[in-house]
């Protein structure tokens, strides 16, 4: 009882507006019915061409990105709350007329605008946290969201799947409907949290996240470190990305006709644990840096995925997918966390848009990088490079833990 109590008292007396965004996060991931199911249902229930599916797949990714982009910038001057409300709800209306129509034409124009006027909303979340948190507080937080997250994730697709093959009508209406839900908890429990001029102005913040003039170029600019830490990000997310390509081959090779259910077997694994470790990681590396805590992520990606070429059993393979889990939970909720810690007061919204595009990059070039590798080498030596990756990655970011640090100490020493 003692162990729990400890688990559970990082997450006590935080903002009531985290605890909203938690059970508004897990709602609407546990109804996020469409997008696993969006090829499957262009391709077999519509008639499309796959070719096409491709290349609707693709602009649908596209536009979410663009809007996401510009919907930091609508964040950071127009207010947390209104983007939200509006766009999610527009976007929750597009889903529910796609369950009225059966038109190719009209579906996939509803399925990209929902998606477009979604994206514009991608932000808010992780820029009201930044908002109310600092120090320990904000590293429990993204936690929290991280697990609330992935708790939705690893059931949505199971609602979504029994829907798709029985009540396929209900599977536009479900995604509308909690999306609705989120709507509501958002808008009748979470006040505006944008800081005004005077807020801004008179923040105690660290110098980081004092208030700059000017676009999101010119702000990041100034803190040369969030590029070092963007280009980071890309090699630990292209070396993250072969948990479903690499891994996937690998799988294959080695239990051939009993690969999907090991694979799927895995892939559970890895949604259990991000389900509930990141409560246990936050109680341990609760006072731990978010760069110095990326470096354990890093050097976990090296163990984790390097030791995949050395190995044939499947309990192996279990355990591989528990270590690079674990980098990933460190990792992930690590990265939000150094983003705020690094962001204008004035330019949250924007900088929360950006960096998940950066880390969507590493996923695209990633299958690319590892297909050419296997093609001139073989799928073995993959983990080799990529346990290379990983440990660059985790140099590269011990580096800039002491960068932090000494520019945390001059700054300390200025204000003394």
């Amino acid at each position: 009882m003692n162990i729990i109590s400890k688990l559970l008292k990082p997450y006590k007396n935080l903002p009531m507006s985290v605890y909203v965004i938690f059970f508004a996060s897990i709602i609407n991931n546990l109804g996020n019915f469409v997008a696993p199911f969006l090829t499957m249902f262009l391709t077999y229930s519509i008639g499309m061409k796959v070719e096409t599916v491709g290349v609707i797949v693709a602009v649908n990714s596209f536009v979410g990105l663009v809007a996401s982009a510009h919907g930091g910038k609508l964040i950071d001057v127009m207010g947390r709350k209104k983007i939200f409300i509006i766009f999610r709800t527009t976007s929750a209306v597009a889903l529910l007329l796609c369950a009225f129509t059966r038109n190719p034409i009209i579906l996939t124009a509803l399925l990209i605008l929902s998606n477009f006027l979604g994206g514009y909303s991608l932000p808010v979340y992780s820029t009201i946290i930044t908002d109310i948190t600092e120090g320990e507080q904000r590293n429990t937080a993204f936690s929290l969201q991280y697990m609330a997250l992935n708790i939705g994730f690893s059931v949505g697709p199971l609602l979504a799947g029994f829907l798709y093959n029985n009540y396929l009508f209900w599977l536009f209406l479900g995604d509308a409907a909690t999306t609705f839900i989120s709507v509501i908890l958002v808008a009748l429990f979470i006040p505006e949290t944008m800081p005004d001029r005077q807020k801004i102005s008179s923040s105690k913040n660290n110098k980081l996240e004092q208030a700059e003039e000017g676009s999101l170029l010119q702000a990041l600019i100034k803190r040369p470190t969030l590029v070092l830490f963007s280009f980071i990000i890309i090699l630990y997310f292209i070396v993250f990305s072969q948990f479903n390509f690499g891994l996937s081959l690998q799988v294959s090779e080695v239990f051939k006709n009993k690969s999907a259910a090991v694979f799927g077997s895995l892939m559970t694994v890895n949604a259990v644990l991000c389900s509930i470790i990141p409560m246990f990681l936050t109680a341990l590396t609760g006072k731990i840096k978010a760069s110095l805590s990326m470096v354990v992520g890093g050097i976990l990606y090296a163990v984790g995925f390097e030791m995949i070429f050395f190995i044939n059993g499947y309990f192996l393979f279990v355990l591989s997918a528990m270590i690079w889990t674990m980098g990933e939970i460190l990792i992930s909720t690590n990265t939000n966390v150094y983003i705020a810690d690094h962001t204008p007061a004035s330019h949250r919204g924007r900088f929360n848009s950006i960096f998940p595009i950066i880390r969507k990059l590493g996923f695209m070039v990633g299958p690319i990088i590892a297909g050419l590798y296997v093609k001139y080498t073989n799928i073995r030596n993959l983990w080799l490079f990529l346990g290379v990756l990983s440990i660059i990655g985790a140099v590269m970011m011990y580096r800039l833990h002491l960068i932090d640090n000494k520019a945390n100490e001059l700054s300390a020493s200025e204000s003394a």
